[in-house]
């Protein structure tokens, strides 16, 4: 099961997916006070991570007295656990309940539903 992030764990794993490089603790402290103007101290940032690390989507290893930070999902696999989540939660697992319930409602076109229909068959 994916744990949702906040909208400031996500922005911390925004920095990680889009340059997919990993990160010091100073490096991160330097990025977000000086370049996202964030006033963060030390134990702000700290506690973000270790959330981020204990819901699974970050990791780190020790390098010395370093800490050294890199995302453990990809945006794209992170994406695919909530998709999964909502479809457990929601329509049992079972993404033609989903489809049903979208396809039953107004919010597509009938264009939209052929094109759906469509990727679900070439998958």
């Amino acid at each position: 099961m994916a744990k949702t992030m906040s909208k400031t764990e996500y922005e911390i794993m925004e920095h990680f997916w889009n340059t997919g490089e990993e990160f010091s603790f100073s490096e991160l402290m330097v990025y977000f006070n000086e370049e996202e103007h964030r006033e963060w101290k030390k134990q702000t940032l700290n506690t973000f991570l270790m959330r981020l690390i204990q819901k699974g989507i970050l990791t780190f290893r020790k390098e010395g007295k370093k800490s050294i930070y890199r995302y453990k999902l990809s945006k794209a696999e992170y994406e695919t656990r909530c998709a999964e989540d909502i479809l457990d939660e929601n329509y049992g697992g079972k993404l033609k309940n989903f489809i049903a319930a979208l396809s039953g409602s107004d919010k597509l076109t009938e264009q939209e539903k052929d094109k759906l229909f469509a990727y679900i068959e070439e998958k």
